[in-house]
C-alpha cells in the first residue's frame, strides 16, 4: 500500500484533466518542453529557481552536496509528478541538484507562467494549490520518518511512497535517501527477506 498525499494535479493524464477548464489545454500544451540525457542536471545546488517541471517521462534524482562532496538524496520523481528547486512564485536558489537517473521529457512551467495561470484561468487554482500542499505533506513525512524512524522502519516508508518505481532506483541510492551506509541497507534487506536479484540503473 503507497502513501497517499493527493494531488490532482500528479498524474500523467494530466491533459485530460486540463480539458474541463476552457483555455487550459491549448496553454499546457504551448508550455515549452525539455529533453534532458541520463546524468546530466536539470537544475543544480545554488542556481536560481524560476521554473517547476512536471515529468512527462523518466525519473529525477534530487540531492544535496556537502561541503566536502558527499551527496544526500531528497526525493526521487517519476512520471506525473512535478519537481522545482524554490518556492514559488519568487526565484531563490536551489538548495539541492536535481540530476536525471533516466533521460528525461519535461513539461517547464516559469514561477511567472504559472502566476498566469492563477490570474488568467482561476479555475486551476484549486488544483494547483493542491498540488503545492501534497509538497509539503511528503516533505513533511520525510523529516518525520528521519526524526522519529529507525532505519528499517525508513526503508519500509520509502517503500509504501516509491514501490512503483524502486527497481528504478539503485540501491547505493537508496541507502542515501535513508541516511545509512550501503552494507546497513543489504543487513535490512538481508533480513526482510529480500534477496531476489532486482535491476539496477547506471547512475551518475
Amino acid at each position: 500500500m503507497s502513501r497517499d498525499f493527493h494531488c490532482l494535479a500528479c498524474r500523467p493524464d494530466i491533459e485530460a484533466m486540463l480539458t474541463a477548464v476552457p483555455g487550459a489545454l491549448s496553454r499546457w500544451q504551448a508550455l515549452p518542453r525539455r529533453t534532458i540525457a541520463a546524468g546530466e542536471c536539470v537544475l543544480r545546488q545554488g542556481d536560481m529557481a524560476r521554473h517547476v517541471w512536471f515529468v512527462q517521462q523518466g525519473l529525477v534524482r534530487c540531492y544535496f552536496l556537502s561541503a566536502d562532496g558527499r551527496e544526500r538524496n531528497r526525493s526521487f520523481h517519476a512520471e506525473g509528478t512535478w519537481v522545482g528547486g524554490g518556492t514559488p512564485p519568487h526565484p531563490s536558489p536551489s538548495p539541492y541538484t536535481m540530476e536525471a537517473v533516466e533521460a528525461l521529457q519535461l513539461v517547464e512551467m516559469s514561477y511567472a507562467e504559472l502566476a498566469g495561470w492563477l490570474h488568467d484561468l482561476p479555475a486551476t487554482r484549486p488544483v494547483l494549490d493542491d498540488g503545492l500542499s501534497a509538497a509539503f505533506a511528503k516533505q513533511a513525512a520525510r523529516e518525520a520518518d528521519l526524526l522519529l524512524l529507525d532505519a528499517s522502519s525508513r526503508y519500509l516508508a520509502f517503500q509504501s511512497e516509491y514501490g512503483e518505481i524502486e527497481q528504478r532506483i539503485a540501491l547505493h541510492h537508496v541507502a542515501s535517501y535513508l541516511g545509512i551506509t550501503n552494507v546497513a541497507l543489504s543487513r535490512i534487506r538481508s533480513r526482510m527477506g529480500l534477496v531476489a536479484p532486482r535491476m539496477r540503473r547506471a547512475a551518475a
